[in-house]
């Protein structure tokens, strides 16, 4: 069972994607929500359910290939970072939100990065937890969590394994669900591309960057370093600081919603004034 409000469906140059809305509040900038690779908007659960709509209207959409948007009928076009981005700023701008803070978990943190170029005056604040931006590589990368993700075979064991490490609990089955129900050449045009091809220097656009940054890890992050995330130049990092999230690992807001929501609540207070 979702928690989540009903779905509305967007028409873009990327598929008809799946939008969740809550909140109408239009004098503040809304908070849009991006999830991770082989996710759903599920996992922003902890932010509809907070009293943060009560002040602002929050949105999540599923990516193309996930969730209950549809898959991409050209799937090399839509399944990067980049394109992911322009699928999130179609998504706006047929919504006609005029003011955002884009709050992206893992991909969706990447994601909300590629998006700064896109969005210059729009995007008022970006929140990332969970994720480890890259910079350009000279070849595709070739370890053993992309030769993974390049598969298109995996068991629905495998995908369920893949699923209980997105998160440090509680589990439920909607993890594994979406999961199995992303497209597998979502996956693997990713990895194909990632820090390659038409992604962009994050790494860079961060730095560069004078929009509010809010960075999230939790301290028992099992997936990402984070030495070398707080080793990152951030142009605008909120606190002056990384936050560390005590018991988090890669998925604090989901982990240990009673310590982020109250930091979001402040990141968004100081965004607004």
């Amino acid at each position: 069972m979702t928690g989540l409000p009903t779905p509305t469906f967007v028409e873009t140059s990327y598929g008809r994607l799946a939008v969740y809305s809550a909140g109408s509040n239009t004098s503040l900038p809304a908070i849009f929500c991006i999830h991770g690779n082989s996710s759903s908007s599920e996992i922003f659960r902890p932010i509809f359910q907070s009293g943060i709509s009560a002040t602002r209207r929050v949105l999540s959409f599923d990516l193309p290939g996930h969730g209950e948007s549809e898959n991409a009928k050209d799937p090399e076009r839509t399944y990067t970072m980049p394109a992911y981005a322009k699928a999130a700023a179609e998504v706006l701008q047929k919504l006609e939100i005029p003011k955002v803070v884009v709050l992206g978990w893992s991909l969706g943190g990447h994601i909300g990065v590629e998006m700064l170029p896109l969005l210059p005056g729009t995007m008022k604040g970006l929140v990332m937890f969970g994720s480890l931006l890259v910079s350009l590589y000279p070849q595709p990368l070739d370890d053993e969590r992309t030769r993974w993700n390049l598969r298109q075979d995996h068991s629905k064991e495998e995908l369920e394994g893949f699923a209980r490490g997105g998160t440090g609990g509680p589990y439920e089955e909607w993890m594994a669900r979406a999961c199995i129900r992303t497209d597998p050449k979502a996956r693997c045009v990713l990895f194909q591309n990632l820090g390659y091809a038409d992604c962009s220097d994050q790494q860079r656009l961060a730095a560069e960057t004078s929009v509010p940054t809010m960075v999230i890890v939790g301290n028992d992050e099992p997936h990402l370093d984070n030495g070398m995330i707080k080793g990152l130049k951030y142009g605008n990092l909120w606190s002056g600081e990384v936050i560390d999230i005590p018991g988090g690992q890669h998925c604090p807001l989901w982990e240990k919603p009673e310590i982020v929501i109250p930091k979001l609540e402040k990141f968004l207070a100081d965004v607004d004034n």
